[in-house]
């Protein structure tokens, strides 16, 4: 009997670390649609997603990092667009920079309001998406003390 009851002891914990977890990854995008779009995406086919954590985020002075890498974008494309819109039309942002070809948005950048993270300091949370040659078009969630001169100097390092 006690085995029984052990069993159903580590699998309540396990469900409770579980949901623990996912309410953790989640809360670094509190408020924000694009969340949906890691989780609903990441396992895609031609879909490459990237979460990094532990050291590296450190080393770059991030708390976190999220990437979708579409191979092909156009058939997330609307859902992409409606999440960053979302993200604007709620004032989360506080700078934007876009940059559209024959109307339609090619690639952007945003530096959303900050926000309190789980031990009570204030992070800077980035969105970056980007669509470049025959429609492969990457998403990107940073968040972290690093600040935009940093961001900068990261992504334009050679």
């Amino acid at each position: 009997m006690k085995t029984r009851e052990t069993i159903a002891y580590r699998r309540l914990i396990g469900i409770v670390l579980l949901t623990l977890c996912f309410s953790l990854t989640t809360y670094a995008q509190k408020g924000l649609q694009i969340a949906t779009l890691f989780e609903k995406y990441k396992d895609e086919k031609n879909v490459t997603y990237v979460e990094l954590n532990g050291s590296i985020l450190r080393s770059y002075r991030m708390t976190a990092y999220k990437s979708l890498v579409f191979e092909q974008v156009t058939p997330y494309k609307q859902e992409i667009l409606q999440c960053l819109k979302q993200a604007i039309d709620t004032y989360q942002v506080q700078k934007t920079q876009e940059v559209n070809e024959s109307g339609e948005l090619r690639s952007a950048y945003y530096r959303l309001s900050r926000t309190t993270a789980q031990k009570g300091k204030k992070v800077n949370r980035y969105i970056l998406y980007k669509v470049g040659k025959e429609d492969k078009a990457t998403l990107v969630y940073i968040e972290g003390p690093l600040d935009e001169d940093e961001l900068m100097e990261m992504l334009y390092k050679q």
